[in-house]
């Protein structure tokens, strides 16, 4: 199944309001494939808390995009699931990630983080790419 884009994790969300570089030159190529970027609802969540007030958020363009991504039950039993299994297997994998992971499954998304906890979306069939 061909991807119609890109899933960043909030930690990529994060280098690309820094500016940083290769995720910059990442988000270029992206465009020149037409291939779409996205976000989580849980990324959206998590950036905003670390901000300072929401006139901060009102002047960062990707929270304004229209970009995001709901969860909804589908995605949440698919984050429960992932949960369970990586307990059962002794690993500890927060929600927050679980929600991400799950949302790329749903929608066929390439999952785009800096996270080692998300090298497990490999066992689970989603393409993950380290920036």
């Amino acid at each position: 199944m061909r991807s119609i884009g890109y899933l960043f994790d909030t930690n990529i969300a994060i280098g690309m309001v820094d500016s940083d570089e290769g995720i910059l030159e990442f988000i270029k190529q992206a465009s020149r494939d037409k291939l779409k970027i996205y976000f989580s609802v849980v990324t959206e969540c998590e950036f905003i808390s670390g901000l300072s007030s929401e006139h901060e958020a009102q002047s960062i363009k990707f929270l304004n995009s229209g970009r995001f991504l709901e969860v909804n039950s589908s995605i949440a039993r698919v984050a429960g699931n992932i949960r369970r299994e990586q307990r059962f297997k002794r690993r500890k994998l927060k929600t927050p990630d679980a929600l991400i992971i799950a949302t790329a499954i749903k929608h066929g998304l390439i999952l785009v983080s800096r996270d080692k906890d998300m090298d497990i979306a490999e066992e689970y069939n989603v393409r993950i790419i380290k920036l």
